[in-house]
């Protein structure tokens, strides 16, 4: 096992980094598909339901503040069903990455990289990854560290100079066809990215103040209900509900539309780096929670044995895992029925089991501690008062 640490600020920086991902600039084009200028409701909704995520694996978490959710599902299911749940979260890891690094691929191929073979694309951003990974959690959480501050001053910066080609009328009407449209529309987005955020309960064992990790979370959870608002509201104010339910990669063409005076042109390179930088971080954490869970699940001494092996298992499965651009739509649907078990029904059981055990072992402790007094007190003499000496 990795015996690094990292602070709570690092772990709050990290979340935000993960759920931000590859989700911010392919979420736009789904949700607008669906809830069209209702997609900001969309948002909403999901940030409401992952505050409640939140508070399951905080719950989860601090019970058990030392030990993984592998860890501590063996301790409650016993030798089988643990071992079952290590399987379901170490091959869930395994597509969510091989999932992100086809989605990172499909993006450099298709806009930054056209000439270029998509396997190069995904080779060039592995090598890092996998550096990342072999170096362990102390060097992950200074490199969220260090990307978060450049990741912020960029979107606030585009954000701005995006203000003149913003039309508030693209927001009108609101709910022409009620609520229902922005409610199936936050399915999708349920999945993805929200429930990914399981894989905290194999990071929370690495931080050191964790009775700080609750309200970051928290704060973090917040920021990024807020960053995807901002992020939904700007691509509709800019390119419109038709443009952005066409454009696979919306936030990237809003910034095409940043135009001053013929002196700043092209700034959608710079929302390029931005989400690289987010999906970088994505990809590093699920690739060393793919590690971690692997290594808790067969035993392993040294997780660094098992980095470059995974990388060279990573690459043709995420050819496989998404072979075209258009599944991407698909698997839209179908995976969030499968990030389900792992991200809510798995948790929601183990603190469940949790507190039934919890309750008992009280109750038999209690029945112990009530019953041994009453039979001492059988066994034992019981000593002869003597009168104490009066004050004079």
């Amino acid at each position: 096992m990795d015996k690094g640490k990292i602070s709570a600020q690092q772990f709050a920086l990290m979340m935000y980094l993960f759920i931000i991902g590859t989700a911010a600039l392919v979420q736009p084009h789904t949700l607008v598909s669906i809830a069209g200028q209702d997609a900001w409701f969309s948002v909403i909704i999901v940030g409401i339901i992952q505050l409640g995520l939140i508070t399951l694996y905080m719950k989860l978490g601090f019970r058990y503040p030392q030990q993984t959710i592998i860890q501590y599902g063996r301790l409650l299911t016993g030798k089988w069903f643990g071992s079952a749940i290590a399987v379901v979260y170490m091959l869930y890891f395994l597509i969510l990455t091989a999932f992100v690094t086809r989605n990172i691929g499909n993006f450099i191929g298709s806009v930054v990289l056209p000439q270029t073979p998509l396997v190069v694309n995904m080779v060039v951003i592995l090598i890092p990854v996998v550096y990342g990974c072999y170096l362990g959690i102390e060097v992950i959480g200074r490199t969220g560290e260090i990307l978060f501050p450049w990741a912020m001053v960029v979107f606030v910066i585009t954000a701005l100079l995006l203000i003149p080609k913003m039309h508030p009328g693209e927001l009108f009407p609101m709910f022409p066809e009620g609520v229902m449209p922005a409610v199936k529309a936050s399915y999708p987005l349920l999945g993805f990215p929200s429930l990914e955020i399981s894989i905290c309960l194999l990071l929370i064992p690495f931080v050191q103040n964790q009775q700080k990790i609750k309200k970051y979370f928290y704060i973090t959870s917040v920021a990024t209900l807020i960053s995807g608002t901002l992020l939904s509201v700007i691509t509709i104010m800019v390119l419109g509900v038709d443009m952005t339910a066409r454009s696979p990669y919306a936030v990237y063409d809003v910034a095409r539309e940043i135009r001053v005076e013929r002196v700043l042109e092209r700034a959608e390179v710079i929302v390029g780096i931005i989400w690289l930088i987010t999906s970088f971080m994505k990809l590093l954490i699920c690739f060393y929670g793919t590690v971690i869970a692997t290594v808790q699940c067969f035993d392993v001494i040294n997780y660094k044995n098992l980095v470059i092996p995974f990388s060279f298992l990573l690459l043709p499965l995420s050819l496989w895992v998404l072979r075209n651009t258009a599944e991407l739509e698909w698997s839209g649907i179908v995976y969030p029925m499968m990030a389900l078990f792992p991200g809510f029904v798995i948790p929601a059981v183990l603190l469940i089991v949790g507190n039934f055990r919890g309750r008992g072992s009280g109750q038999k402790q209690g029945s112990v501690a009530q019953s041994q007094p009453h039979s001492q007190s059988q066994s034992q003499p019981q000593p002869h008062l003597q009168p104490q000496p009066q004050p004079e």
